[in-house]
């Protein structure tokens, strides 16, 4: 079990209902403003907020921790039950079998987590994580070309997941009402009344001991699997619609000593539908090292062995990965994942909802993790917990909040991924999936263009900044003839 750091500060901040720095879509810090600061905004004093008992969180993952970091403020005591074992290092852990692949927070993502978790942003520059410009140290080679090199004045970090939950836990462990129960095995929800309305705790397994703790609000960051929906039933409620959009995307990443020797922070080959299958990412993170992952589409299949590894490298339309595998030592062996799609639970549509539950982060809605959306949202999700609980509504309110924070990611993830399915797709996805072809087939030949779009990537801005005349325009004109295939 994680302990909180001797000597570090124990004092809960309250957190703003919502960040006005990271919520709306105009949020640029001006040309060049790398890891721009994020204003806080005026704190409640604690004694004037009324106080719940008791909140558990499902979950000590990622998007866990970062809603026991919201609760905080609301509740005398907030408990985080997991059923992996916690040590204090950035390990590996069974319950999140994608950590072990290159994970991609996005600017909005990490000045949410600024606002939520203040002074975090440096913490990580202190420890060897700098913040760069996206458009100066990452590159990515697209149907039409490689990216243009240019100043976006988007601040990005380049980190394991691992590292990145190690930070935060120990920040969040180290409030004086949030404790972590590693070990715990929950079996499902506590429900009240004869007739279930509310849910008033879990019941589970620490140690082989039944165990039933109550509480007022129980909130589900179990991840990615079909636990929500089998606790549901299980206590009487009807098990949550769902919509999926499946690109059958698979990964292989492997662990390498030596960050590339040309300086760059990332470089990639993006796949595309309907014929770029193929993809490949090689991510610099923390203690010099660098995590190589090969991404397949559409049951592309992706090898494990030596061999296999770097013939798909060799296989992608430019060298940089082949050649760096050829002179980098493998720390780890390669580890494959099979993705399952985009999954949303529709919870903000269910007729009736219990009291005292919610969901969020992976168990909520599932995003391609090729697009990186996932921990942004989640990060967001946090936000609009801690802004819900200032307004006293009910759950129901607070999925329809976590909704609308969705809606946007998924529409920009599943236009995409449509194009890989075999069915007949609805004309909107198509259309989108159509125009967001033209541009990006122009914006290895237009800074401008590339830089709207990392915005628009970063969830900075709204999509609707590409539908600009001036875009529009853009994407109309006959398409340029495709470069040569290696980066310059």
């Amino acid at each position: 079990m994680t302990t909180p750091q001797a000597g570090a500060d124990t004092s809960p901040q309250p957190l703003p209902s919502e960040n006005p720095s990271v919520r709306g879509c105009d949020t640029d810090a001006g040309p060049g403003s790398v890891g721009a600061h994020v204003p806080q905004p005026s704190r409640i004093p604690a004694a004037e907020k009324p106080r719940r008992e008791h909140a558990i969180v499902i979950g000590a993952g990622f998007a866990g921790l970062l809603a026991a970091r919201a609760l905080a403020d609301h509740f005398g005591q907030v408990t985080l039950l997991e059923r992996d074992t916690i040590t204090d290092d950035a390990a590996f852990r069974r319950g999140t079998p994608q950590s072990h692949h290159a994970h991609y927070l996005l600017e909005r993502g990490a000045l949410t987590l600024e606002a939520l978790l203040p002074g975090l942003r440096g913490d990580l520059t202190t420890a060897g994580v700098p913040v760069q410009d996206f458009g100066e140290a990452m590159r990515f080679f697209l149907p039409s070309g490689w990216t243009p090199l240019t100043t976006t004045g988007i601040g990005v970090q380049s980190l394991s997941r691992p590292f990145l939950e190690q930070q935060i836990r120990r920040r969040v462990l180290a409030l004086p009402n949030v404790t972590l129960t590693d070990g715990f095995r929950v079996d499902g929800l506590v429900s009240h009344g004869p007739e279930p309305t509310s849910i008033r705790g879990v019941r589970g397994h620490l140690d082989g001991t039944r165990k039933e703790i109550g509480a007022d609000l129980v909130v589900v960051a179990a991840g990615r699997g079909p636990q929500l929906s089998t606790w549901l039933t299980t206590a009487g409620f009807s098990p949550p619609r769902e919509r999926s959009v499946d690109a059958q995307v698979a990964y292989t990443t492997r662990l390498f000593e030596g960050h590339p020797e040309d300086g760059w922070t990332a470089r990639g080959v993006l796949a595309y539908a309907p014929h770029a299958h193929r993809a490949c990412g090689i991510v610099a993170v923390e203690h010099g090292r660098c995590l190589v992952t090969l991404a397949g589409a559409a049951g592309e299949k992706c090898p494990v062995d030596d061999t296999g590894f770097q013939s798909f490298a060799e296989s992608l339309p430019d060298t940089f990965a082949a050649d760096y595998l050829k002179t980098h030592r493998p720390l780890t062996s390669a580890r494959r994942f099979v993705d399952h799609g985009n999954r949303w639970r529709l919870l903000h549509r269910e007729r009736t909802w219990p009291s005292g539950l919610v969901a969020v982060g992976d168990a909520l809605c599932l995003f391609n993790p090729i697009y990186g959306q996932g921990l942004t949202v989640a990060a967001l999700q946090a936000q609009a917990l801690a802004a819900w609980l200032e307004r006293h509504e009910s759950t129901r309110q607070f999925q329809r909040r976590a909704a609308r924070i969705i809606r946007i990611p998924w529409l920009m993830a599943t236009s995409s991924d449509l194009a890989w399915t075999t069915k007949r797709t609805q004309v909107l996805p198509r259309a989108a999936h159509w125009y967001l072809g033209r541009l990006i087939n122009r914006i290895p030949h237009d800074l401008d263009l590339y830089r709207r779009f990392a915005r628009v990537q970063h969830m900075r801005t709204s999509p609707m900044a590409l539908l600009a005349p001036t875009v529009l325009a853009k994407a109309l004109r006959p398409q340029p003839i495709p470069p040569a295939q290696v980066a310059p």
